[in-house]
Protein backbone atom coordinates (compact mmCIF):
# COMPACT_ATOMS: atom_id res chain seq x y z
CA UNK A 1 0.00 0.00 0.00
CA UNK A 2 1.33 3.69 -1.16
CA UNK A 3 2.29 5.85 1.37
CA UNK A 4 -1.59 7.81 0.41
CA UNK A 5 -2.95 5.69 2.21
CA UNK A 6 -1.14 5.05 5.29
CA UNK A 7 -3.18 7.22 7.10
CA UNK A 8 -5.83 4.97 7.33
CA UNK A 9 -3.90 2.22 8.75
CA UNK A 10 -2.43 4.53 12.08
CA UNK A 11 -5.73 6.83 12.00
CA UNK A 12 -8.94 6.82 14.03
CA UNK A 13 -10.12 3.98 11.52
CA UNK A 14 -7.72 1.09 12.80
CA UNK A 15 -5.74 0.23 15.43
CA UNK A 16 -2.42 2.00 15.81
CA UNK A 17 -0.38 -1.43 15.69
CA UNK A 18 1.56 -2.41 13.13
CA UNK A 19 0.55 -5.38 10.99
CA UNK A 20 2.59 -8.23 10.74
CA UNK A 21 4.49 -9.24 7.64
CA UNK A 22 3.00 -11.10 5.26
CA UNK A 23 4.32 -14.48 4.96
CA UNK A 24 3.36 -18.12 5.42
CA UNK A 25 5.03 -21.72 6.38
CA UNK A 26 4.48 -23.10 2.89
CA UNK A 27 1.81 -23.36 0.69
CA UNK A 28 -1.58 -24.97 2.17
CA UNK A 29 -4.78 -25.25 -0.25
CA UNK A 30 -6.65 -26.07 3.28
CA UNK A 31 -5.93 -22.74 4.48
CA UNK A 32 -6.46 -20.66 0.99
CA UNK A 33 -9.91 -22.28 0.98
CA UNK A 34 -10.77 -20.91 4.36
CA UNK A 35 -9.22 -17.65 4.16
CA UNK A 36 -11.42 -17.16 0.85
CA UNK A 37 -14.86 -16.97 2.93
CA UNK A 38 -13.02 -13.79 4.72
CA UNK A 39 -11.43 -12.87 1.45
CA UNK A 40 -15.20 -12.96 -0.68
CA UNK A 41 -17.31 -14.87 1.27
CA UNK A 42 -20.93 -14.50 2.60
CA UNK A 43 -19.55 -12.65 5.76
CA UNK A 44 -16.17 -11.10 4.10
CA UNK A 45 -13.73 -8.37 3.37
CA UNK A 46 -15.29 -7.93 0.28
CA UNK A 47 -19.27 -7.70 1.36
CA UNK A 48 -17.71 -5.32 4.03
CA UNK A 49 -16.63 -3.03 1.42
CA UNK A 50 -19.41 -2.97 -0.75
CA UNK A 51 -22.61 -2.46 2.45
CA UNK A 52 -20.07 0.43 3.97
CA UNK A 53 -19.33 2.26 0.11
CA UNK A 54 -23.26 1.64 -0.15
CA UNK A 55 -24.18 3.05 3.42
CA UNK A 56 -22.00 5.44 2.99
CA UNK A 57 -23.81 6.83 -0.19
CA UNK A 58 -26.55 7.81 2.10
CA UNK A 59 -24.72 8.69 4.89
CA UNK A 60 -22.79 11.40 3.28
CA UNK A 61 -26.35 13.07 2.63
CA UNK A 62 -26.93 13.10 6.47
CA UNK A 63 -23.43 14.38 7.61
CA UNK A 64 -19.95 14.84 6.70
CA UNK A 65 -18.91 12.74 9.77
CA UNK A 66 -20.88 9.91 9.27
CA UNK A 67 -20.48 9.71 5.13
CA UNK A 68 -16.08 9.95 5.92
CA UNK A 69 -16.73 6.85 8.63
CA UNK A 70 -18.22 4.87 6.59
CA UNK A 71 -15.38 5.61 3.41
CA UNK A 72 -12.98 5.13 5.50
CA UNK A 73 -13.57 2.10 7.19
CA UNK A 74 -14.19 0.61 3.79
CA UNK A 75 -10.46 1.95 2.69
CA UNK A 76 -9.55 -0.13 5.66
CA UNK A 77 -11.60 -3.18 4.99
CA UNK A 78 -9.98 -2.88 1.24
CA UNK A 79 -6.23 -3.21 3.11
CA UNK A 80 -7.53 -6.06 4.69
CA UNK A 81 -9.07 -7.71 1.44
CA UNK A 82 -5.49 -6.93 -0.35
CA UNK A 83 -3.85 -8.87 2.76
CA UNK A 84 -6.03 -11.81 2.52
CA UNK A 85 -5.28 -11.66 -1.46
CA UNK A 86 -1.79 -11.50 -0.90
CA UNK A 87 -2.08 -14.73 1.71
CA UNK A 88 -4.26 -17.03 -0.68
CA UNK A 89 -1.05 -16.50 -3.18
CA UNK A 90 1.49 -17.67 -1.15
CA UNK A 91 -1.03 -20.10 0.08
CA UNK A 92 -1.38 -21.66 -3.54
CA UNK A 93 -4.61 -20.07 -4.12
CA UNK A 94 -6.18 -18.05 -6.65
CA UNK A 95 -8.11 -15.19 -4.76
CA UNK A 96 -10.58 -14.75 -7.45
CA UNK A 97 -13.93 -13.04 -6.21
CA UNK A 98 -15.74 -16.21 -4.77
CA UNK A 99 -15.84 -17.55 -0.98
CA UNK A 100 -15.17 -21.47 -0.61
CA UNK A 101 -17.58 -22.89 2.39
CA UNK A 102 -19.82 -20.11 2.66
CA UNK A 103 -20.63 -19.89 -1.14
CA UNK A 104 -20.23 -23.81 -1.99
CA UNK A 105 -17.54 -22.01 -4.01
CA UNK A 106 -19.69 -19.70 -6.06
CA UNK A 107 -18.70 -16.23 -7.17
CA UNK A 108 -19.76 -13.43 -4.73
CA UNK A 109 -22.89 -11.57 -5.11
CA UNK A 110 -24.52 -8.62 -3.55
CA UNK A 111 -26.94 -10.54 -1.47
CA UNK A 112 -24.61 -11.11 0.84
CA UNK A 113 -24.57 -6.91 1.49
CA UNK A 114 -27.30 -5.45 4.41
CA UNK A 115 -28.53 -2.47 2.48
CA UNK A 116 -30.97 -1.14 5.55
CA UNK A 117 -33.39 1.36 5.39
CA UNK A 118 -32.49 3.74 7.78
CA UNK A 119 -29.17 5.78 9.36
CA UNK A 120 -29.38 3.60 12.64
CA UNK A 121 -30.95 0.50 10.95
CA UNK A 122 -28.16 0.85 8.84
CA UNK A 123 -25.27 1.24 11.32
CA UNK A 124 -26.80 -1.47 13.45
CA UNK A 125 -26.41 -3.94 11.06
CA UNK A 126 -22.55 -2.14 10.17
CA UNK A 127 -21.99 -3.53 13.90
CA UNK A 128 -23.43 -7.12 13.33
CA UNK A 129 -21.25 -7.33 10.08
CA UNK A 130 -18.20 -6.59 11.96
CA UNK A 131 -18.97 -9.15 15.23
CA UNK A 132 -20.01 -11.49 12.20
CA UNK A 133 -16.31 -11.18 10.70
CA UNK A 134 -14.37 -11.35 13.89
CA UNK A 135 -16.41 -14.76 14.68
CA UNK A 136 -14.95 -15.53 10.95
CA UNK A 137 -11.65 -15.06 11.74
CA UNK A 138 -11.57 -16.51 15.35
CA UNK A 139 -12.72 -19.66 13.46
CA UNK A 140 -10.02 -19.59 10.96
CA UNK A 141 -7.42 -18.86 14.24
CA UNK A 142 -8.44 -22.10 15.36
CA UNK A 143 -8.19 -24.20 12.52
CA UNK A 144 -5.32 -22.65 11.02
CA UNK A 145 -1.82 -24.20 12.66
CA UNK A 146 0.27 -21.22 11.05
CA UNK A 147 1.68 -19.00 12.68
CA UNK A 148 2.33 -16.37 10.35
CA UNK A 149 -1.24 -16.50 9.20
CA UNK A 150 -2.64 -16.57 13.02
CA UNK A 151 -0.96 -13.40 13.69
CA UNK A 152 -1.86 -11.89 10.71
CA UNK A 153 -6.11 -12.28 11.59
CA UNK A 154 -5.55 -11.10 15.24
CA UNK A 155 -4.20 -8.14 13.81
CA UNK A 156 -6.92 -7.67 11.46
CA UNK A 157 -9.21 -8.31 14.30
CA UNK A 158 -8.18 -5.64 16.01
CA UNK A 159 -9.45 -3.05 13.30
CA UNK A 160 -12.86 -4.84 13.43
CA UNK A 161 -12.85 -4.30 16.94
CA UNK A 162 -12.35 -0.49 16.26
CA UNK A 163 -14.91 -0.32 13.40
CA UNK A 164 -17.00 -1.51 16.29
CA UNK A 165 -16.32 1.19 18.42
CA UNK A 166 -16.78 4.17 15.66
CA UNK A 167 -20.14 2.33 14.22
CA UNK A 168 -22.06 2.58 18.15
CA UNK A 169 -20.01 5.95 18.56
CA UNK A 170 -22.00 7.25 15.58
CA UNK A 171 -25.13 5.32 16.57
CA UNK A 172 -25.50 7.06 19.72
CA UNK A 173 -24.80 10.22 18.12
CA UNK A 174 -27.01 9.50 15.46
CA UNK A 175 -29.76 7.44 16.91
CA UNK A 176 -29.45 8.06 20.53
CA UNK A 177 -28.69 4.38 21.72
CA UNK A 178 -25.96 1.32 22.04
CA UNK A 179 -25.99 -1.58 20.56
CA UNK A 180 -23.42 -4.47 20.99
CA UNK A 181 -20.94 -2.92 22.84
CA UNK A 182 -17.54 -4.00 23.83
CA UNK A 183 -16.71 -5.46 26.98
Amino acid sequence: MDNNHKEHLKGIYSDPSDYPQIKVTGPNLYYASLLMDDYAGAVSEFTAINQYLYHHFFFEEISEYLGKLLENVSIVEMWHLEILADLIKKLGGNPIIAGSYSTYGTFWNGSFVYYGMTTCDRLKGDIDSEYRAIEEYEKHIFMINDPYIKKILKRIILDEKVHIKLFNQALLKYCGITYKQLP
